[in-house]
This record gives C-alpha cells, sequence and structure tokens, in this order.
C-alpha cells in the first residue's frame, strides 16, 4: 500500500511537471506502467551509451603531446668567449636555444654574467654551436664558470623553456674571441698508451708538421673527446697519434670523416666534431721533424 502510494505520489509530480513543461492543452495521461518503464527503459539506454563511449575512449590512440630535449655535446671556456656545441630534438613548430654564462663569486655563489639565443628553428633533430662574447667583461685564467643550456619553445608572443642542462667548467688561460674551438673524437679505442696531437697543417711531406696546438694523453682501450681551443679558424687540421708502447712507434694520421679531404675549422659552425680512428691511422711515411717532443726515442 505505501509504494502503490509512492508511485501514485511520483505519477502525479510527473504529471505536473509535463503540464508545466508543455502546457495545459498539451496535456496528455500517461500510466504508472508506461513512466517506469520507459524510466527503465532510458536508463538502461543510457547506461549502455556510457559503456559504448568508454570503450571507444579507450580503443582510440591518446593524441602525442609535444616534447623536445636538449644536450651538451662539447664546451670550451675561455677568458672572453664560451663555445657550445648543443644537439636534442623537438617536436614542437618553433625553437631556439638559450645559453647562459655564470661566474662564480666570493660568496660561493654563481651569477649571471652573458647570455646569447640562437636563431629559431623548426621541429625535428638540430645540432649546431653557439659563441657566447663577453670579451667586454674577460674572465680571469681558470674562473669556475656555469654554463645554462636551455631549449625553448614559441608561446604565444614569447619563449617558454622545455628543459635545461647545465655543465660546469673554469676559464682556460686563453683570448678566445674570433678563433675556433674543436673538438676532437675518434670512433674506437685506442690499441696502445700514447699522446694524439693537433695541428693546423701545412708542407706537402706526409708527417706530422705544422703549428702544434695541443697535445692529448691517450690511455689504451680509450676513445678520444677533447675539445681544443684558440685554434685559429680557417685553416685544416690534422690529428696525429704517436703510440708509446708496441714494436712499431711510427706516428699515424687519424683521418677525418672527410679524409682524404682536409678537415677545416670554421667560426661558421663550430659543432662539427673531428672524427678519427685508430683502426684507419695512416703511417708518416716522411722522416719526422727534428725536435719533435712526440717523436719515438
Amino acid at each position: 500500500m505505501k509504494n502503490v502510494l509512492k508511485n501514485e505520489i511520483c505519477l502525479r509530480g510527473f504529471r505536473w511537471l509535463i503540464r508545466r513543461r508543455i502546457g495545459r492543452r498539451q496535456y496528455f495521461s500517461l500510466t504508472q506502467f508506461s513512466i517506469t518503464g520507459s524510466l527503465e527503459v532510458t536508463m538502461k539506454r543510457f547506461t549502455v551509451l556510457i559503456m559504448v563511449f568508454a570503450l571507444l575512449a579507450a580503443a582510440l590512440p591518446a593524441q602525442a603531446a609535444s616534447t623536445g630535449s636538449i644536450g651538451i655535446y662539447a664546451a670550451a671556456v675561455c677568458k672572453d668567449t664560451a663555445t657550445v656545441s648543443v644537439s636534442g630534438t623537438s617536436t614542437w613548430t618553433t625553437n631556439r636555444v638559450r645559453v647562459r654564462v655564470y661566474v662564480l663569486n666570493d660568496k660561493n655563489e654563481y651569477k649571471l654574467h652573458r647570455e646569447a639565443f640562437s636563431a629559431t628553428f623548426g621541429s625535428g633533430d638540430f645540432g649546431f654551436g653557439l659563441i657566447v662574447d663577453y670579451s667586454d667583461k674577460p674572465v680571469a685564467a681558470n674562473k669556475a664558470m656555469r654554463l645554462d643550456v636551455t631549449l625553448q619553445r614559441q608561446s604565444g608572443s614569447g619563449f617558454a623553456e622545455v628543459m635545461t642542462v647545465s655543465q660546469y667548467a673554469n676559464a682556460v688561460d686563453q683570448l678566445c674571441k674570433d678563433r675556433c674551438a674543436l673538438t676532437i673524437t675518434t670512433s674506437d679505442k685506442a690499441p696502445a698508451n700514447g699522446t694524439v696531437t693537433v695541428r693546423t697543417h701545412y708542407g706537402s711531406y706526409f708527417r706530422p708538421e705544422g703549428r702544434l696546438h695541443a697535445a692529448i694523453p691517450v690511455t689504451a682501450g680509450r676513445a678520444i673527446f677533447s675539445t681544443v681551443v684558440a685554434v685559429p679558424c680557417d685553416w685544416s687540421v690534422r690529428v696525429w697519434y704517436y703510440p708509446s708502447t708496441g714494436k712499431d712507434r711510427t706516428p699515424r694520421l687519424l683521418p677525418s670523416q672527410y679524409w682524404p679531404g682536409e678537415f677545416g675549422v670554421s667560426l661558421s659552425n663550430p659543432a662539427i666534431p673531428y672524427v678519427g680512428s685508430f683502426a684507419k691511422g695512416l703511417p708518416a711515411t716522411r722522416p719526422l721533424e727534428a725536435g719533435d717532443p712526440y717523436a719515438p726515442k
């Protein structure tokens, strides 16, 4: 009896609501059964629709979010400039790279010294070098410094940060403005201990000759990764390997990726490394220069 009375009250309320919605002249009679049955059918259909939409949402692939990453390949920090080679990837349409150079002060705090920005570039992989010039405010040799490299994407009328990486370094005792930095690396490992020299090449003999810019110790079983600063720009460079152990200690040219062409250093693209190979080393065919400090004794 209570349930019947409850249903009758609900039915009358529903009729009143319909009259309010569609007007008294369009009033029509509904039975309790038809109301209850329609509501049950409607609710079942609604439940089925929710399940269908949920299944479709789960089956559809999610839209890939835009992403980006960046890394420091090499860095050369001098008293007046810093050269940073970066590489990374981005799915954003418009990007740029910001480099900030910090100097450690007497309060043990890194303070911003100078910043520079790359030109904008599109989506995909990227790799290039940036030169930060602070020659108007040079730092002391061996000064502790920090480089913050940030990938930025366009956001409205400005740029938003995507990712930042940092590297610490001490300024070398060189003035490097209008001079080049060169990263030396090898695709394989040294067969023996020795020394690798970096020279701007001149002369016609196939031997280590030219102005010496760096001498890099090499350990057997290790690859080379080193950055040389203050190399004259627009010169060709050759890298020679002097093994210090073994029967054959003849110096060998580590040919670059452009061999038999020469490798030239340039300010226009300081990010390109000299990639040599010990396995492809070419022995010197002429007597070494007198007084070569790395020649076998």
